[in-house]
């Protein structure tokens, strides 16, 4: 029968809308234009959004091509056609994280898994009271590491409490697991582990069966994990006319070892954010580090090849602290070009930046240093443990080569801490010389506790002079060397390594190679810059986690491959306004797969409604739906003759499902006077003695070509509808959970809100009835009262 769906809003967007989805659990939307903007709005829909993502200004290709939130509504993932994929938290458009993939995302599914409730309870029972919140394989490592302070406003964690890095990726709420199937354009989809960790890469044109396959259109994973449905393009010989295929794949590995993939999962997370934070020290420390050196080293260059005077730059220095006297080319240069104010300018830049870069060292790289090799030990003792964790893929010496990188990088840093110590040593003592002397010359007064200088402190100059002024002009040396840190920041060889006093430790190794060798000493790499070895613990790093996903992916093959329909790709059907859409969903059971689609562009004649069981056999049926006169017979007589559906037949724009329960579906009168949009609601169980079973090994035969497949004029079956009048519709978006729906209209700038929990509204004329009957049933009584008292 005809429902009064409360309209909520109808508002007007500045860009054309092309995807939207709700949240599950909160009332909000995500909405994604054509200008690769990503827009949160409430259901009270205020003038502005609660937020909006701007378009990845760094890829070529800039468009939304997918949208999934998490399922407990937290987190919405947004996928580009750039193959980027983006993590972002509800409470600000602020990115928790992001994955880069080489191939544009197709479409994504998030959907939690159901582990054993009565492991999980054992879990409970046994973990300590603390640990509860880590649920499955608790990790107590917060409780023993110290807090890492929060970046400097330059970093691109800005603004993070100090609430520990897992929760910077919202994960340590997460009890259980829950994972995003992304879906890609060339037969690819990975499986990410809380939207984060690629636990699985399948490649199914690795496979037999399905070798020459193209797009991935859509996947669903079973609650339970042992099975993976896949809708995708089987490139055929006419490349025109793609035929759309069911796949099963089988995850046997993801299914026995869900536990194990949470735990490593949350590990990856931990590990992922603090690399994130190292990157963001270091670019930190970058910027804290000042280039005015590099500009003194240049005016020196310069005066050095344009004096005319005998001897070098150096010799005339030391000329000046041992007699007191300069020449008069070196005077002009010391008080015009470097002068006194500049001097001590300099010194104190110096200073500032190098006490900057020391405190952010001591305080994030060496704490973050020491975390990251804390948990790839962890994650080392792990992989040791290969029934559990190394049939994943962790490898222990991929790890090991992790974790002599982390070793390695500390070990730079600290030789940077006393390379800017001695830096500072040298500077303070060299410029308050200079400084006397430029003032000397000036012939400006002294304090004598400056000007004073004892013989050790000649010596001191005497030997910085000797060290960093040079006789090397070359293309690559300037023959001074005042800048001794900036080297360290740069990707390629120390320009001048450090010597430093000799060190025990250091001569010990090298007089014992089989000391030195062992996998608990880590490498000094003397030669190499901070920045090469962060770049080397990047790539070792990088190398452990990705060879999870290899692994899994490889353990998940192809069980059967079903022949949907046969799809032909015209320009008009590559429009952004035009998704050929195929949706999934798994009831709360588990036990069955519901799959709907369309095999041409929309408005179509026919929807198609299939039933996958995973524990019964025959375990695919398929009907097709049409559509005639909406409401049954006996539903129509209930409601007024003004608002009985005119139209006898309807097509096809859009379906969703609405829960476990119910199907949404779009229509549109196929009527050429009026072509008004229906938004329907179907209950599935009308569908189950509709449908026809399938043979399970059906390749080679289009199923929507199928004689055998049973019609259906599922417009009687509706159990509500409701005319959207004056309202040409594109597309919708429903949320069972939320009783909402939000109609795009055909321009795709403007959107109708629905509340889909409305009771019906009485009939005005049904009204007027029931009171005219009440107000002569009260006549009648009163005549009976007045004759009883006449009597």
């Amino acid at each position: 029968m005809q429902q009064a769906f409360r309209q909520l809003e109808e508002r007007s967007v500045s860009s054309e809308i092309v995807l939207m989805e709700w949240s599950p659990k909160m009332d909000l939307i995500a909405l994604a234009n054509k200008n690769g903007e990503v827009l949160l709005q409430r259901l009270t829909w205020q003038k502005q959004p609660i937020w909006v993502l701007s378009p990845c200004v760094d890829d070529d290709a800039k468009s939304v091509t997918a949208l999934a939130w998490r399922p407990d509504g937290k987190v919405l993932a947004v996928g580009y056609s750039s193959g980027k994929v983006v993590l972002c938290s509800v409470e600000g458009a602020g990115v928790i994280h992001s994955s880069n993939f080489r191939h544009g995302v197709r479409s994504m599914k998030w959907s939690s898994t159901s582990l054993c409730e009565k492991e999980e309870e054992e879990d409970e029972e046994t973990a300590p009271q603390e640990d509860k919140h880590g649920g499955i394989f608790p990790d107590a490592s917060d409780l023993y590491l110290p807090k890492l302070p929060p970046l400097s406003k330059h970093s691109s964690l800005k603004d993070q409490d100090d609430e520990g890095l897992e929760d910077l990726m919202q994960l340590k709420d997460q009890i259980g697991l829950n994972l995003l199937v992304v879906c890609f354009d060339n037969g690819l989809l990975y499986i990410l582990a809380f939207g984060i960790a690629p636990i699985a890469e399948v490649n199914l044109k690795s496979q037999e069966k399905t070798a020459d396959c193209g797009a991935v259109l859509g996947a669903v994973v079973t609650p339970r994990l042992y099975s993976l449905l896949v809708v995708m393009e089987a490139s055929k010989d006419k490349p025109e006319r793609k035929e759309v295929v069911l796949v099963k794949l089988s995850s046997v590995l993801l299914a026995s070892r869900s536990r194990e993939i949470a735990k490593y999962a949350k590990k990856y997370a931990k590990i992922s954010a603090l690399m994130e934070y190292l990157e963001g020290t270091l670019k930190a420390i970058t910027e804290a580090k000042e280039d005015i050196l590099l500009e003194i080293e240049a005016k020196l260059t310069k005066y050095a090849e344009q004096k005319g005077t005998e001897g070098t730059v150096g010799d005339e220095f030391l000329d000046l602290l041992v007699w007191g006297k300069a020449s008069l080319e070196l005077q002009t240069f010391l008080l015009q070009e470097l002068t006194a104010k500049g001097l001590k300018k300099l010194g104190h830049s110096v200073e500032s930046s190098y006490s900057s870069i020391q405190k952010l060292i001591l305080k994030q790289v060496h704490r973050v240093g020491k975390t990251l090799l804390f948990e790839l030990s962890e994650l080392y003792g792990m992989a040791r443990w290969y029934d559990k964790f190394g049939i994943l893929g962790l490898s222990p010496e991929a790890i090991q080569d992790a974790m002599s990188s982390v070793g390695s990088f500390l070990l730079k840093s600290n030789e940077l801490l006393q390379v800017i110590e001695n830096s500072l040593k040298n500077f303070k003592a060299f410029f308050r010389w200079l400084f006397v002397q430029m003032m000397r010359m000036m012939e400006e007064p002294v304090i004598p506790a400056v000007s004073k200088m004892y013989q050790k402190d000649i010596n001191f100059v005497a030997d910085f002079l000797e060290e960093n002024f040079s006789q090397d002009f070359s293309e690559t040396k300037s023959g001074f060397t005042l800048e001794h840190v900036g080297q360290y920041f740069k990707k390629e060889d120390l320009s001048h390594p450090f010597t430093g006093s000799s060190n025990p430790w250091l001569d010990f190794l090298e007089a014992h190679p089989e000391v030195k060798s062992s996998m608990f000493i880590f490498p000094n790499h003397r030669e190499k810059s901070l920045l090469q070895l962060h770049d080397a613990l990047i790539e070792t790093v990088s190398e452990v986690l990705i060879k999870t996903g290899h692994m899994c992916g490889q353990s998940v093959i192809v069980k059967d491959v079903y022949p949907l329909y046969k799809s032909v790709e015209t320009p008009e059907s590559l429009s952004s306004k035009y998704q050929q859409f195929m949706v999934q969903h798994i009831p709360s059971d588990g036990n069955l797969v519901y799959t709907v689609f369309i095999d041409s562009k929309p408005p179509v004649d026919s929807l198609y409604f299939m039933k996958h069981s995973l524990t019964q056999s025959p375990n695919l049926q398929l009907v097709r739906l049409q559509f005639g006169v909406l409401g049954s017979s006996l539903n129509q007589s209930t409601v007024s003759q003004s608002s009985v559906n005119r139209c006898q037949k309807h097509r096809v724009l859009d379906a969703a499902f609405y829960d476990d329960t119910t199907l949404s579906i779009l229509l549109q009168e196929a009527d050429d006077t009026v072509q008004d949009s229906v938004l329907c609601q179907l209950p599935i169980c009308s569908l189950d003695d509709k449908t026809s079973s399938l043979p399970t090994n059906s390749q080679g035969t289009v199923l929507t070509e199928s004689q055998d497949i049973l019609t259906v004029d599922a417009g009687e079956l509706v159990s509500h509808y409701h005319r959207l009048e004056n309202l040409r519709a594109l597309k919708f978006a429903v949320s069972g959970s939320r009783k909402v729906s939000s109609v795009l209209f055909l321009n795709g700038r403007r959107i109708r809100l629905f509340d889909m929990d409305t009771e019906e509204e009485e009939d005005p004329s049904t009204m007027d009835s029931s009171m005219n009957l009440t107000q002569s049933e009260s006549d009648i009584s009163q005549n009976i009262t007045t004759e009883s008292i006449d009597i």
